[in-house]
């Protein structure tokens, strides 16, 4: 359901309950294992969602945008602690309510129950598909997934990948040290060449990661 009816429709005893904020940034909404006190509604901006393990690697999984709750999961799910960290990405503004509050709200008012309802499900099932498919994955081949998936359908005679390589092992769920390592073994295959310590691919080598993923 977009923003737009979301705000049209909202019962002025849940607005006057509600706060206004903005995030810059690189500055966290939600931080996990913190207490799951607040939902956000998130008015503009974008933001990204992953999660921390005692080993210091994050795993980026999700981004959220324009529409998108933050915090619903944990408070319908009866969980006292939020369960990934939630960072803005380009200034973002939210409106913030109580976890009383948007219960209050999904209680009075059966067509937002029914819209937050269908955006979990279809927030959580691509989540929860690559987040499995990923977990099976050798490392060197979530890299080869993970370039062949920047790659797109980007025609160009020589893709640079600018994205750092925490970056890359924050969106493949693994460390920096085993990202360097697969680096090494793709520019050793011939796949990917360096510039500057930036990935390349010319035209020779995206087909080639084309054709050997293809192949798997």
């Amino acid at each position: 359901m977009k923003l737009e009816y979301f705000l049209d429709h909202i019962p002025d005893e849940i607005l006057r309950q509600t706060t206004h904020k903005i995030y810059l940034p690189g500055e966290t909404i939600v931080r996990k294992g913190e207490e799951a006190k607040h939902v956000y509604l998130l008015l503009k901006g974008e933001t990204r969602v992953s999660n921390e393990f005692a080993s210091g690697q994050r795993y980026t999984f999700a981004s959220l945008g324009s529409s998108d709750l933050i915090g619903d999961l944990e408070v319908l799910a009866g969980q006292k602690l939020y369960s990934a960290s939630n960072e803005a990405v380009t200034t973002t503004e939210a409106i913030i309510m109580r976890a009383e509050t948007f219960l209050q709200w999904m209680q009075i008012d059966n067509d937002f129950a029914l819209a937050v309802a269908q955006q979990l499900a279809a927030k959580m099932y691509p989540t929860s598909n690559e987040a499995g498919r990923i977990k099976f994955l050798p490392s060197l081949h979530r890299l080869h997934s993970y370039l062949l998936k920047r790659l797109g359908d980007i025609e160009t005679d020589l893709f640079i990948l600018h994205t750092s390589r925490q970056q890359i092992a924050d969106d493949i769920g693994t460390s920096v040290k085993t990202v360097n390592r697969g680096v090494i073994k793709l520019k050793e295959a011939g796949f990917i060449s360096l510039l500057h310590g930036k990935i390349t691919l010319d035209k020779k080598q995206q087909q080639m990661l084309k054709e050997t993923f293809s192949e798997e």
